[in-house]
């Protein structure tokens, strides 16, 4: 079997056993292969299981031949369905999706949406926007470095960010992006809960029509001699300096 059957990493795989135990969530996996210090380290939790997951021991030559080039710490999951964010339309979640949300422009490497996703999940975003081209799809490596954070949001892959951005500045949502000709004053933005935030591409940045779409463009302030930030770490600061402004 190809890399892309499995998941794989102990962190990833314990959070989405945990997600299914305490909410009930679907499992995306039925056969695990385990070394014997992988088994050990998750003994606990795979007890719970009862007979809904069917685990087997290997030796980590075994792991490496099954799924080779990838960093699995010693435990592949056969996957059920490969997870490319969330197929339903959008707009069927629209009614009752909570702020902030994360839109990702262009955010073609994986271990940059990987972790930007797994920054998002820690700051309690819980709905992500990526378009379905020019993007980096939700791969086994993207699950791997995202570390268990796809087990708690809600991705979608959507046509037209656009008129997305349209439809939530419908329902009462501030749409903000970042720009180094925007302004350092963060006051004026509108509460945490209310906003759509968009993070752009590794080089060129946020597309101009999704730019034109901003309620808000704020600057982050540097003070060294290097005028840029990977997007990683600017999706960091961004949320976190969105989420903990002074009351």
């Amino acid at each position: 079997m190809s890399r892309q059957d499995y998941i794989y990493g102990r962190r990833n795989i314990r959070e989405i056993l945990e997600r299914h135990l305490e909410k009930g969530s679907e499992l995306s996996f039925q056969e695990i292969w385990l070394t014997s210090g992988a088994k050990k380290e998750l003994e606990e939790i795979l007890s719970e299981l009862g007979d809904k997951l069917l685990i087997k021991e290997a030796s980590p030559s075994k792991l490496d031949k099954m799924a080779p080039g990838v960093n699995h710490q010693g435990v592949l999951a056969l996957r059920i369905q490969l997870h490319s964010g969330d197929k339903k339309s959008f707009d069927s979640h629209l009614e009752d999706c909570k702020g902030p949300i994360l839109v990702l422009d262009r955010i073609q490497d994986p271990g940059n949406l990987g972790n930007i996703l797994r920054t998002a999940e820690c700051f309690g975003v819980e709905t992500v926007l990526i378009p379905d081209r020019d993007s980096s799809g939700i791969t086994p490596a993207v699950e791997k470095v995202a570390s268990g954070a796809l087990a708690y949001l809600n991705v979608f892959k959507v046509g037209n960010l656009a008129q997305i951005l349209e439809k939530l500045q419908k329902r009462n949502f501030w749409v903000v992006s970042t720009s180094d000709k925007g302004t350092e004053d963060w006051s004026k933005i509108p509460p945490w809960k209310e906003l759509v935030i968009l993070m752009g591409n590794e080089g060129e940045g946020l597309k101009r029509i999704l730019m034109e779409k901003s309620d808000f463009t704020v600057r982050i302030p540097l003070h060294g001699h290097i005028s840029s930030l990977n997007v990683t770490v600017a999706t960091g600061i961004v949320l976190d300096r969105l989420k903990n402004r002074p009351k």
